[in-house]
């Protein structure tokens, strides 16, 4: 090896080092020690982007160094999830790695090999990796501080806390607020948790509020990278598909007011819905090939591995596939003149394993039913203009503040609205209409797929609004595949002058576009329809005759052979760079008040605030209880203090100590969301074991020796956990009940 070599590989690791070293840096600053972060770091190497490389390398013969990474970063996820099932039933959890240096010694043999690449574009992709860890810290992570920052957090956090928590112990896991009842959920993003916290050593509260998400949203990068990269077939379309997936995916805002979410899929207390947005991306390596006859039995295996992590992840990405398939089926039947077997199998799989997944992997979707724009209820203005304030699928066939007034006009501007919110992602849709594009079957799917994730938000009703689910799994694909059609359709003439310049242009006037708009359009306030209409449309009319006016100026320079693609090409980029000021801007601030270290705000005062004193002491109790410990606690709803009818999510007591309940919350229990019926909220349902909570109520308020025997010897109680601020808690525990700890607002007992 030549010195030149030598050096030049040298300089690729001191480029790649920078991206640990800055995560390093960052969650140091949210009190993870420099040590527990790279032992996560490097478990999530060892882990998943090691093993899954290799996989996909070996699988699929490889492209490109930036499509092993990209996708194999997602397909060692199923690789992972397959590992930890294993080493974790066989009690052996911390020997995870040993699977990988296995798959090393048998696989490395057999990788096709090939020349070193020029990684000229390596440092675009550190550079998008670096933003996206910088993103997801002042944005998300330094306003969720580890526990026990006193802090108002989501509850969803404390529940997806307690899966993690029961999923170190537990293979087939049991409902950890329930003792006794499985767990009827999509639990496998969970798992991959679980497993990352057994072999790192780092906490699960630290996995999941801080270590999980930063990964994310580097695995964003890489997996948008390589869909870019593979559906196009440029190269140059993976660095741009790289960055809008892991640092511009948020909404279309032209406005202060009403606001937009910014953070595309990525979420904390939402963590299955991240997943199922990067398993998204990672479904376009195989079924992109698979539809371009491509591949060959590995790729199908690979295939299988992602669409077995998918069933479990979130119920939203098979229906999605499915979606897609059909379109695309109907496509390579039209365009090959002859029967598309291989995508009929592609989409019997992604049905079959939805259906096998229904009784034990969904979860979360009792009492969702069939609603036309039930999605619009948390929509501006909806609840202002129509009065409806029901609850969640409540109503007829269609949302009823609609239906009941006919209010016809209204609904067509929130759903134009909800359009032009989703456009960067909408805009994909754009493929299947220019050539050569449209006459690519993987372009149809991935279209489909975006339209499927947009369209079925609107016809289906959660209980908890979850039905937006659907437009989160594709809100990173939409972008990626816009990216994509524009690369294909100006492929290698980007070089051009008379290419690069009025797309220059065209991506110049969407940026200034939104920036006068957001300085000059005034704020109103809505009371009706027509108000309405103007205040969440007037901005995108604007907008679309702004990008008119700029297209017909580039015509110009446009030869007429070539301008029905360039009008369709130069209008997409006008508009999707449209979104990039709010984006920006949002970003800018973020990381300001990060510089200047602003203080986070508490949520003292909501329902969802927990006092310091009530972390500590479940911390407490989760290094003193026993893996298979049970409690009994007074504590079901947030805010803590128990009555009929009160918000029974509370699941902060399972989460933090990792102690199995015998009753906590139950809002998300499969019998309760049933029990909705259509006509009242999940969260203020009596629980599906009333002898469950009169136990727990009588044990901590009125305790009797005999309620506490048979707690103990009949359903294995080991702990009493007694909050000051849920209830009154009886004297009476220190004589029947050994007092184990306490502090200003819990006691917690050891049963004798």
């Amino acid at each position: 090896m030549t010195i030149s070599a030598v050096v030049g590989r040298g300089a690729q690791l001191a480029l790649w080092a920078v991206v640990p070293l800055t995560v390093l840096v960052l969650l140091d600053d949210l009190g993870h020690p420099a040590a527990a972060t790279a032992r996560y770091l490097a478990a999530w190497a060892v882990l998943v982007l090691l093993p899954g490389t290799l996989l996909w390398r070996t699988l699929t013969g490889g492209r490109s160094w930036a499509q092993d990474l990209g996708f194999g970063s997602v397909l060692g996820l199923a690789w992972a999830l397959g590992v930890w099932a294993v080493f974790t039933g066989v009690g052996y959890p911390r020997q995870q790695w040993m699977a990988t240096v296995g798959l090393v010694l048998a696989l490395l043999p057999l990788v096709r090999r090939r020349s070193p690449e020029r990684i000229r574009w390596l440092p675009v992709m550190v550079l998008g990796l670096v933003l996206a860890a910088v993103r997801v810290f002042v944005e998300l992570l330094r306003l969720v501080p580890l526990p026990p920052a006193q802090l108002g957090r989501h509850q969803d956090v404390w529940f997806q806390l307690g899966l993690v928590q029961v999923l170190e112990k537990h293979v087939v896991p049991p409902d950890p607020s329930a003792a006794g009842e499985p767990l009827i959920y999509h639990w496998f993003t969970n798992a991959l948790m679980a497993a990352h916290g057994q072999v790192s050593g780092v906490g699960a509260p630290e996995v999941l509020l801080h270590q999980w998400p930063m990964t994310m949203a580097l695995t964003f990068v890489l997996a948008g990278w390589a869909a870019g990269e593979l559906l196009s077939g440029i190269r140059w379309a993976g660095p741009v598909a790289g960055l809008v997936s892991g640092v511009f995916a948020g909404g279309l805002r032209l406005t202060d007011e009403p606001g937009v979410d910014m953070a595309g899929a990525l979420s904390i207390q939402g963590p299955t819905g991240t997943l199922a947005a990067v398993i998204m991306l990672g479904l376009v390596g195989p079924t992109v090939l698979i539809l371009r006859r491509q591949a060959g039995k590995g790729t199908w295996i690979a295939l299988v591995m992602l669409l077995v992590l998918a069933c479990g992840t979130k119920p939203t990405l098979l229906p999605i596939m499915a979606a897609g398939c059909a379109v695309a089926g109907v496509a390579c039947w039209l365009l090959e003149r002859r029967f598309p077997l291989r995508v009929v199998v592609l989409g019997l799989l992604c049905g079959g394993l939805f259906l096998a997944a229904t009784s034990t992997l969904t979860g979360s979707t009792g009492g969702s039913r069939i609603q036309f724009l039930a999605a619009l209820r948390v929509l501006p203005y909806y609840a202002v203009v129509t009065g409806d304030r029901s609850f969640p699928t409540y109503g007829g066939v269609v949302v009823p503040g609609i239906a009941n007034d006919g209010l016809w006009y209204f609904a067509a501007v929130l759903v134009a609205w909800y359009c032009v919110l989703s456009l960067p992602r909408l805009l994909a849709v754009v493929g299947i209409t220019l050539h050569p594009t449209r006459r690519d079957p993987a372009y149809w799917w991935a279209a489909a797929c975006v339209a499927a994730g947009a369209a079925i938000t609107l016809v289906f009703s959660h209980t908890g609004y979850s039905e937006y689910h659907f437009l989160r799994t594709v809100i990173h694909l939409g972008p990626v595949v816009m990216v994509a059609v524009v690369a294909r359709v100006l492929g290698d003439e980007i070089r051009h002058r008379k290419v690069w310049i009025p797309l220059a242009v065209s991506l110049s006037g969407g940026v200034g576009t939104a920036v006068v708009l957001n300085q000059v359009w005034p704020a109103v306030v809505v009371t009706n329809q027509r108000e309405a209409a103007l205040d969440l449309l007037g901005p995108a009319a604007a907008l679309v005759v702004a990008a008119g006016v700029g297209v017909l100026l580039i015509r110009r320079v446009v030869s007429p052979r070539h301008w029905p693609r360039a009008l369709v090409v130069y209008a997409t980029c006008f508009l999707a760079a449209s979104s990039l000021p709010a984006q920006t801007t949002y970003l800018a601030v973020a990381s300001y008040g990060a510089v200047i270290d602003r203080p986070v705000t508490t949520g003292q005062g909501t329902r969802i605030y927990l006092t310091r004193a009530e972390q500590e002491a479940m911390l407490w109790l989760h290094g003193h209880a026993g893996p298979e410990d049970v409690a009994v606690s007074n504590v079901f709803c947030m805010p803590t203090r128990y009555r009929p009818g009160c918000p029974n999510d509370a699941y902060w007591v399972s989460g933090l100590s990792g102690v199995q309940q015998y009753l906590g919350g139950w809002a998300y229990a499969p019998q309760n969301l049933a029990a909705t019926n259509h006509t009242r909220s999940y969260l203020s349902l009596p629980p599906p074991w009333p002898d469950r909570l009169a136990d727990s109520l009588a044990a901590v308020e009125r305790p009797a020796p005999e309620l506490l025997a048979r707690l103990r010897d009949q359903h294995s109680v080991d702990w009493i956990i007694a909050d000051l601020r849920a209830g009154p808690v009886s004297p009476a525990l220190d004589t029947l009940a050994q007092r184990a700890y306490a502090n200003s607002d819990v006691r917690i007992y050891r049963l004798r």
